[in-house]
Order: structure tokens, then C-alpha cells, then sequence
């Protein structure tokens, strides 16, 4: 593909990524109370520009840091999904979030999620032992991320959507299995199942549905009030923002 109709194509949703990262980096800054979680999901853009930008790479059919296809379209996807996706959900469950024990752990996870990712690229690019360090890395994120919902007292979503929510977080637990094998050299699939049974499952049951159920419950943007860490109190129908 020419690169005139590239531009084109890309640089529309690349420019509405910049504004939506920076409208949201604003809104965090003029908050009374700057929390992680927001910047954080103003920071996800970053991997959404990045996953564009190698989407280009791909429609162009060039090769950047030395990858061709499939690995530039499989790049592209680890941007928009293992990046931006991964990452926002864990900020958004920061939102649902009242137990300050599971919260905090939760916004340690934030600083975990570009780093694992790194390292994932790292290893992706030859670098010794960075797949396995970057693979175990996300599956603890997982791990921590799905305890750290189940036991955090998240009053702040119904009970419909919270449902949801605990099974979108309950798949890359499967998922990443495949993931940990391919990383130590002992493969369960040939790529095309990898992509089919970790990259599709992951985008749809994890990021897909972990959305949906942020959209349906709309917890408050907003730290939790002193005094209410346990139980449940009424939901608010609509997010701060």
C-alpha cells in the first residue's frame, strides 16, 4: 500500500488518540486529588499510538527493528490490546476499587503493566530471558488484578456488570498458559492457534468484555470516601469525569 494512502488512513484515529490522551491528561491534572489511575489511562494512549503506528508499517508491507509480516501486524495488536487495553482495564478497576489494600495494589500494578510490556518486546527482539521474565510478569499482573477485584469491596459498580467484569479478568488467566509455554521454548500451539486461542480470546473475553462491563457499570472516578472501604452503598449511575 502507497504511503500517501496510509497517512490517510492512520492519521485520523492518530490524531484522535493524542487528543483523547491529552483531554483525558488534562482532566486528571484538574482533579482536586491527582490519582494514578487516571493518568494512567491517559498514559494507555501512548500504546495506541504505538499500535498505529505499526499497523502503518504493516499496510505499507516494510519492516521496522527488523520484523516483517506477520510480526508487524502481531506488534501492532500487542499495542492496542497487551498495551492499551491491558492497562486501562487495570486503571478502571482502580474506579470500582474500595478496599485500600486492594487498591493500592492495583496502582502498583499500573507501573508493573509498561514494564512487563518492555520486557516483552524485549525478549520479542532477542534480548536473553526477557520472554520468560515478561510472560511471568503478565501473569501475575492478571493474578493480582483478579484477586485484588474479587476482595476489594466494589461497591461502586451493580451487581450485573461487577459479574461481568470478574469474568473478563478471570480469562487471560487461562489464556496466558499458552502464552508461558511459548515463552519457555515448549509451545502448546503453531502461531496462527496462538494468535487464535491467546491473542483473540485475550482481545475479546479480556479487553472486550472487561470494557462492557465498564461501560454498563460506570464506577465514579473519584477515591473512595473515608469510612467506606467495606460493603456496599448505592451505585452511581454515571461516572465522574
Amino acid at each position: 500500500m502507497r504511503l500517501p494512502l496510509v497517512i490517510a488512513l492512520l492519521a485520523l484515529p492518530c490524531i484522535a488518540a493524542l487528543v483523547l490522551g491529552g483531554r483525558q491528561l488534562l482532566r486528571a491534572l484538574r482533579r482536586p486529588q491527582i490519582l494514578p489511575e487516571e493518568l494512567a489511562l491517559a498514559g494507555a494512549w501512548v500504546f495506541a499510538v504505538g499500535g498505529l503506528l505499526w499497523l502503518g508499517v504493516h499496510l505499507r508491507g516494510a519492516s521496522l527493528l527488523g520484523f516483517t509480516a506477520p510480526w508487524t501486524w502481531l506488534a501492532a495488536l500487542h499495542f492496542f490490546f497487551a498495551g492499551f487495553g491491558a492497562l486501562s482495564l487495570t486503571a478502571l478497576c482502580c474506579r470500582a476499587t474500595a478496599h485500600p489494600r486492594a487498591l493500592k495494589l492495583l496502582r502498583a500494578l499500573l507501573l508493573v503493566h509498561p514494564a512487563a510490556y518492555l520486557i516483552t518486546a524485549a525478549g520479542i527482539m532477542g534480548a536473553r530471558a526477557c520472554d520468560e521474565i515478561g510472560a511471568l510478569g503478565y501473569a501475575l499482573i492478571f493474578l493480582c488484578q483478579g484477586t485484588a477485584v474479587w476482595w476489594g469491596s466494589p461497591y461502586r459498580m451493580p451487581l450485573a456488570p461487577m459479574r461481568l467484569l470478574r469474568l473478563s479478568l478471570a480469562v487471560p488467566l487461562f489464556t496466558m498458559v499458552p502464552a508461558l509455554a511459548w515463552a519457555w521454548n515448549r509451545p502448546l500451539f503453531e502461531l496462527p492457534d496462538m494468535v487464535r486461542y491467546h491473542g483473540i480470546v485475550n482481545a475479546i473475553g479480556h479487553v472486550g468484555m472487561g470494557w462492557l462491563a465498564f461501560a454498563w457499570g460506570r464506577p465514579p472516578a473519584q477515591p473512595p470516601r473515608p469510612g467506606k472501604t467495606t460493603g456496599r452503598e448505592p451505585c452511581q449511575s454515571t461516572a465522574s469525569t
